[in-house]
């Protein structure tokens, strides 16, 4: 592509970005084989060859499936795209992050409480496996519903766990 997007990584096509941080960009794919949607996090080029940077990006996938709780988004693998960028496949959320869902209601009042709840149980069970979470804030919860009366929180990143 000339805009810089990747087409394909592994065996999901690119369907669109969805966002870009300090560190790496995040797509959308789609697994054609079995209808599987993912959120794939590919490490910016300038850092794809800054072995710490790398090392780091890595341990978010480690560290995700290390603790495995529900708040936490699920990864499904990491490796090397064709073009050498690293890259992370994890489970695909269709909601919003807390950031967007503030700045489209303003401020939560005590609706906020259930989501705090959620995401302190998580950073809990991270803590427990002695891994130290450098990314915790509203850009990286997403809100989903899971059903009508239930509502989820989920991180999304482990901003390079230690």
């Amino acid at each position: 592509m000339g805009d810089g997007h990747p087409q394909k990584i592994q065996s999901y096509q690119i369907v669109r970005k969805l966002g870009e941080g300090g560190m790496g960009a995040v797509y959308e794919g789609l697994n054609p084989q079995i209808g599987r949607r993912a959120a794939i996090k590919v490490l910016l080029p300038q850092y794809t060859n800054d072995k710490e940077q790398v090392t780091r990006f890595f341990n978010e996938a480690r560290a995700s499936n290390l603790v495995r709780h529900p708040s936490l988004v699920d990864v499904y693998e990491c490796g090397y795209a064709e073009d050498g960028a690293a890259f992370i496949i994890m489970e695909f959320l269709d909601g919003e992050t807390l950031r967007a869902r503030y700045k489209r209601q303003g401020p939560l009042g005590p609706a906020v409480i259930p989501i705090i709840r959620q995401m302190a149980t998580a950073l809990a069970a991270t803590h427990a496996k002695n891994i130290v979470h450098r990314d915790a804030y509203e850009k990286t919860m997403t809100c989903f519903q899971v059903s009508a009366k239930d509502a989820h929180r989920r991180r999304t990143s482990y901003g390079y766990s230690e």
